[in-house]
């Protein structure tokens, strides 16, 4: 090789050094980014040459917030009258147990009423799961009903004792109420609506205020679940716990 040849070689080896460094120089890896700032997760398993395929573990970018679970306050309003059959109770009592599944024994607050001629705070608002099974546990059914009341006991001592902001009612009815002395269902709708309470309600059998449980429902924020069958009533209550959990 001549020395115009080589000349010519070592130009352009001086010339590609200077476009590589300047490229390095200008490479967007200089920037930090949430991209590039998992770049030293790069391996290479050994006895590899730099020039193959090689495996990069990029983590989930969670920037956009870390997901946390919602804590709540919530009133488990049983029916306890007379027209619930043995095979209803049973139903009833497995999907309040279902939900209760769902608090963590901590900081989630529960609170379970029963509404037959009158309406009974079985359990008091506690985060203490086994009380609250031992209430939901212990439904009757005898008498007539006092729907409107069991649900206005429930939103009472979710408004007064509650440490939550997310607080709601989760009703569950196979008749019209005939028994309330105090509450009406427009009372129970502006007391939901003064104290930010979600009514959830459901009812196993039509009834004349099947429509306006839908309203109250719907006026909550809730949800309104009419004439299930009695084996979906699980999935429901679980339903209403993953919406209640959800931020």
């Amino acid at each position: 090789m001549n020395f115009k040849h080589r000349h010519g070689f070592g130009c352009l080896v001086a010339a590609c050094v200077v476009l590589l460094f300047a490229s390095a120089c200008d490479s967007p890896l200089d920037v930090e980014t949430p991209r590039n700032r998992y770049a030293d997760n790069v391996s290479v398993l050994p006895g590899e040459d730099i020039g193959t395929p090689v495996s990069v573990d990029i983590p989930i970018d969670t920037t956009g917030g870390k997901w946390t679970p919602a804590h709540f306050s919530a009133a488990l309003v049983l029916d306890a009258s007379g027209s619930i059959t043995s095979e209803m109770n049973q139903y009833l009592r497995q999907s309040a147990n279902a939900f209760l599944d769902s608090l963590d024994g901590v900081l989630d607050e529960g609170v379970v009423v029963h509404f037959n001629g009158t309406a009974t705070i079985a359990q008091s608002l506690t985060s203490d799961v086994s009380a609250l099974r031992a209430a939901v546990n212990a439904l009757p059914r005898t008498g007539s009903t006092a729907m409107w009341d069991g649900l206005s006991y429930a939103m009472q001592e979710l408004a007064d004792k509650g440490s939550h902001e997310r607080k709601a009612v989760i009703l569950i009815t196979d008749s019209d109420d005939n028994a309330s002395v105090f509450a009406t269902p427009s009372k129970v709708l502006a007391y939901a609506g003064e104290h930010d309470i979600m009514v959830y309600t459901i009812t196993l059998h039509l009834t004349s205020r099947e429509l306006v449980l839908r309203n109250i429902a719907q006026q909550t924020d809730g949800r309104h679940y009419s004439l299930p069958e009695l084996y979906s009533l699980q999935s429901i209550y679980r339903e209403v716990a993953a919406l209640l959990r959800n931020p």
